[in-house]
């Protein structure tokens, strides 16, 4: 069988503890927009964090938060953990959350979740937060709700919306995924009628999710053999599908015919229809797997939704559990994936989790990989995120062109910055351009983030990335064979 369950729902056990369960000791919050200190207004950049936003303050990382100021990270608030009894709301532990987040300089999107109340006709779960969700028993109650939330954190600056978690994981989504299509409309339509400037996010399916749809996708395209090689890829080794290996076609068409694998489709099938009705503005990518399978799940989204909607990654990391997990290698992974993901038009890519705490007593060992060991020491993915976060705060990407070859290249004016490593592992020698100046080519090995200037001779590009940065008038000449 294949390893593990991906979703946002057991990462927030890992990240959340005992915040997670009640609002403790305070009754009400006003009606009005938190107070808050004035936010930092900072220039956007690609990179954001997902921590733990209940830890208030946060003083042991930081440093690191503050370092991704300008990026994105999110919230996620359930109306039946907000007003567990109808008529009583209490926003005071949401609204410390979201202007911690706002006080470092993060964009920010809220989650928006019904959860197991009597706002969803369910028995009220004892940890509200982490509960599965339902479909409202009201629909006017539920948009009054988000109208009224969504008013309270735009007025300090919050744009940006989400509506529900990952409806193809039973732990998030309690009944059949096409039963979202009603909710996604009227919480979308509710967003917009409280705040003209937001922008509304689809779902977000489990990363796991990917290994079925696009492997579908590619044998109803009569292309079974790269249907085989995806599945297999997509959850080689660590990957979080739980779902047993195919060697044949029909072999992979009786994985489709599973429950979890039909919930999956249905899953996608609701929220790409809603993506193509325009009821949302932002499709958001939740991706574990490996690096190898991105740019065929970016291909797959790229033909079911309008063009231009933009891809947004929200929730992005390794799902790695056992013995094996390697640290360097997460961090070439890593550097992989991010600039995969960029070349192809994904602009925000929000890392989680930042780091793992090990006294949670709902996951005993790590499986998402954080930038932090339990030890507190940070890893080599930590260094390759700060070195693009140096290297990449702007920039048009592209995908590398020549053979051999894999990345991305960024265009930022007067510099071309690429991310590049050898397709097949074995070194590429490329030649220094002629007619840029002696000290004006820098290479910075990845993981481990040491530069070097490039002054004469040949460069060998390996497996492990590469970060090049040249004189855009340099051109790209110089990536051609000789």
């Amino acid at each position: 069988m294949i390893r593990g369950v991906t979703t946002f729902f057991a990462i927030l056990a890992v990240l959340c503890g005992a915040g997670c369960t009640a609002d403790p000791g305070r009754t009400g919050s006003g009606p009005s927009a938190p107070t808050m200190a004035p936010a930092k207004v900072l220039p956007e950049q690609p990179f954001g964090l997902k921590w733990d936003g209940y830890r208030h303050p946060p003083t042991g990382d930081d440093p690191v938060i503050e370092e991704y100021g300008g990026g994105a990270t999110f919230h996620e608030i359930v109306w039946c953990a907000v007003e567990p009894r109808q008529g009583e709301r209490n926003w005071w532990l949401d609204d410390r959350v979201v202007t911690d987040l706002l006080s470092y300089g993060y964009r920010v999107m809220v989650r928006i979740r019904v959860g197991s109340c009597w706002a969803s006709g369910q028995p009220a779960a004892q940890r509200p937060r982490m509960a599965v969700s339902f479909p409202p028993v009201d629909t006017a109650a539920y948009q009054a709700f988000v109208r009224d939330l969504v008013g309270r954190y735009a007025a300090v600056g919050v744009h940006l919306y989400g509506i529900e978690n990952e409806i193809d994981a039973n732990n998030m989504w309690g009944v059949d995924p096409l039963a979202y299509r009603a909710v996604g409309r009227a919480g979308a339509q509710a967003v917009r009628q409280a705040d003209a400037q937001a922008r509304v996010l689809d779902v977000g399916m489990t990363s796991a999710s990917y290994g079925i749809a696009v492997s579908k996708a590619f044998l109803d395209a009569g292309r079974p053999d790269q249907a085989l090689t995806f599945y297999r890829d997509f959850y080689a080794g660590r990957g979080d599908g739980g779902f047993p290996p195919a060697s044949t076609a029909d072999e992979l068409r009786a994985v489709f015919a599973l429950p979890r694998a039909q919930r999956a489709l249905a899953a996608h099938a609701a929220d790409l229809e809603l993506d193509q009705a325009g009821v949302f503005d932002i499709f958001q990518l939740h991706y574990y797997a490996g690096w190898a399978a991105a740019a065929d799940v970016i291909d797959y989204i790229r033909g079911r939704v309008p063009a231009g909607m933009p891809i947004e990654a929200w929730e992005l990391g390794f799902y790695w559990p056992g013995a094996d997990y390697d640290p360097v290698r997460h961090g070439v992974e890593t550097a992989k994936l991010l600039a995969v993901l960029l070349a192809r038009g994904v602009d925000r890519l929000v890392y989680l989790p930042l780091d793992y705490s090990p006294g949670s007593a709902v996951v005993a060992t790590e499986h998402w990989r954080g930038l932090f060991g339990d030890d507190g020491a940070a890893r080599p993915a930590k260094t390759v995120l700060e070195e693009f976060r140096k290297h990449f705060a702007t920039g048009t990407w592209r995908p590398v062109a020549r053979q051999g070859l894999s990345g991305g290249v960024a265009d930022q004016a007067a510099t071309t910055t690429l991310v590049l490593w050898s397709t097949g592992g074995s070194p590429i020698s490329l030649s220094r351009p002629a007619n840029a100046p002696a000290s004006s080519i820098t290479v910075t090995t990845l993981p481990d983030g040491r530069p070097r200037d490039w002054t004469s001779g040949t460069l060998d590009v390996g497996a492990d990335p590469l970060i090049v940065s040249v004189p855009a008038s340099a051109g790209l000449g110089w990536l051609e064979p000789a």
